[in-house]
């Protein structure tokens, strides 16, 4: 393997469009956006959100990151010698250091992955049989083997080797992902429980430092002068409007206080001729779980005839409005591509045209009415979870009007919030959920993974020997081409089954300011990449 690797990685673009009218959000060398959401935790152990992944990404770095031209290379790691099995990596690190004066060791990263599995992050399946295969990761997530058994080993202050118990196909593009950044153990301890609540409380080792942090507000960065690659970062300070809304953002840009914004479907018509305006490729799949634990659910038919329902072409271009494309199965367009340069869901081909489950309004009357006939009833009661929180109502109204209109199915929704969605799945008190998911890195695993059997987030209890068996072949094969077609094999069957209701691929709108370049959307893992941000 060679030393420096430039792995292209899905949907990442370079943002050249836009800006707020004839006025500027700032002439200083400094960056006003927007996010959607808040920031839930700046503990790279425990966040799972977006916008925390990307504020941490831009004040800590990992072994790998981000080129500016979206490719991933080495980041703190000097250097990396790879055993001839693949399963032995042994990282030298640069010279770099905290934002306390400390440097960066090999036992921080020795102890922030100890720590995201003794905690129980979010992604602390990421270093086991679901992601990285480290050693004894998996013994010690499902079985509770010691921690320290984990196969990551300080040799000294600047070599950290990491032992695989089989090869990983994207084990780069992880270490570019936060869960595997190093924490600074000393000062994580001394905060106790309130580390990375405030800026006191953190430290950077990254393009920058927090300077300011109001929850639900927003958040501010500065360039972090001691940081090892400060002359790539051009840009002195960014700010992060937190939990902002669409519309009021929208305002905002027109009179020059933002210079990069989201905007929502109902206002694509407004701008979408304007020089500032562009869509791009969240690599996100909105998609519905479905309870198997539900006896209406569990038939196939019942399944097959709700996603017939879905006009999914008409609600992308007509209802979104944002380039957001039609699923074609599980696994979204502009991943990853295969060994043959084919994209993967390409070369899987539509799959729910292939299996009479795309739009079809009278298949899907054919298909419930059988539904209905083998669980000997009428009608049956279906409610939709959906959170109101997640700038979804449209979709949810779309689905419950489609669903509303086959015969025998008594339709309701039920709103809440994110979290309370999430936590309904994890209890699995729910008939439908409205859900998405957008992938942690360039594979079609990232998705697939997601539907085995004992996996945590298969909210729906799809289970089938036969998609565990194509999963775990996947996992362990190091043919390209063989790996890719368990891949495929196992996308197809998801449909087959209707393991879960496949609906769109996001896009999103946006508008961004002609002085602002240089900020990266990734489709896989940190939404967006801010260190190479630069303003004219």
């Amino acid at each position: 393997m060679k030393k420096f690797l430039s792995i292209l990685l899905c949907g990442v673009m370079a943002l050249t469009l836009a800006a707020c009218g004839s006025n500027e959000a700032s002439t200083s060398n400094s960056a006003i956006l927007m996010s959607e959401n808040d920031l839930l935790s700046l503990d790279s152990s425990q966040a799972s959100d977006g916008t925390a992944l990307e504020v941490i990404q831009a004040f800590t770095d990992g072994l790998y990151g981000y080129e500016a031209d979206g490719t991933i290379a080495l980041a703190l790691a000097d250097s990396v010698d790879v055993s001839e099995d693949g399963l032995t990596y042994t990282f030298t690190l640069k010279d770099a250091s905290w934002s306390n004066g400390t440097a960066v060791t090999a036992n921080d990263f020795v102890y922030a992955w100890r720590r995201a599995l003794s905690e129980g992050s979010d992604y602390s399946y990421l270093f086991g049989g679901g992601g990285a295969n480290i050693k004894n990761a998996k013994a010690i997530i499902n079985d509770g083997a010691d921690v320290t058994t984990l196969g990551v080993t300080a040799i000294d202050d600047k070599t950290l080797q990491v032992e695989l118990e089989s090869s990983c196909a994207f084990f780069e593009a992880l270490l570019a992902f936060p869960p595997f950044f190093p924490l600074n153990e000393e000062f994580v301890e001394s905060c106790g429980d309130q580390y990375a609540t405030s800026v006191d409380n953190l430290l950077s080792c990254g393009a920058f430092t927090l300077t300011s942090w109001e929850i639900g507000t927003k958040v501010v960065m500065a360039k972090n002068e001691s940081y090892y690659d400060v002359e790539d970062v051009q840009i002195d300070e960014i700010t992060l409007n937190l939990a902002q809304d669409q519309s009021a953002a929208a305002m905002q840009f027109d009179s020059g206080e933002l210079d990069y914004c989201i905007i929502s479907s109902a206002l694509v018509d407004s701008y979408k001729d304007s020089e500032y305006y562009d869509t791009i490729n969240k690599g996100t799949m909105w998609y519905l779980y479905v309870n198997f634990e539900n006896e209406y659910l569990a038939n196939e038919n019942i399944r097959k005839g709700l996603s017939a329902a879905i006009d999914r072409v008409d609600l992308c271009d007509n209802i979104l409005k944002d380039g957001s494309s039609a699923a074609t199965g599980f696994v979204p367009a502009e991943l990853t591509t295969n060994s043959d340069g084919t994209d993967f869901a390409t070369a899987c081909g539509d799959l729910l045209a292939e299996y009479e489950v795309d739009y079809n309004l009278e298949k899907a009357q054919e298909y419930i009415d059988a539904g209905l006939a083998e669980l000997g009833v009428d009608e049956i009661t279906i409610t939709m979870l959906y959170g109101t929180d997640e700038t979804i109502d449209d979709v949810a109204t779309y689905i419950e009007q489609a669903f509303s209109s086959l015969e025998g199915i008594n339709f309701k929704l039920s709103a809440t919030q994110k979290e309370g969605r999430v936590e309904s799945q994890k209890s699995g008190d729910f008939d439908l959920s409205l859900s998405r998911w957008g992938p942690d890195y360039a594979d079609a695993s990232t998705y697939l993974d997601l539907l085995e059997s004992e996996q945590t987030y298969n909210y729906g209890k799809y289970s089938s020997s036969t998609y565990d068996e194509l999963i775990n072949n996947a996992r362990s094969e190091t043919d390209k081409a063989t790996r890719e077609q368990y891949l495929m094999d196992a996308n197809a069957l998801v449909v087959e089954d209707m393991a879960i209701i496949p609906i769109f691929n996001q896009g999103q709108a946006i508008l961004q300011s002609t002085t602002l370049s240089g900020i990266y959307h990734n489709a896989c893992g940190t939404p967006y990449i801010f260190k190479y941000i630069t303003k004219s």
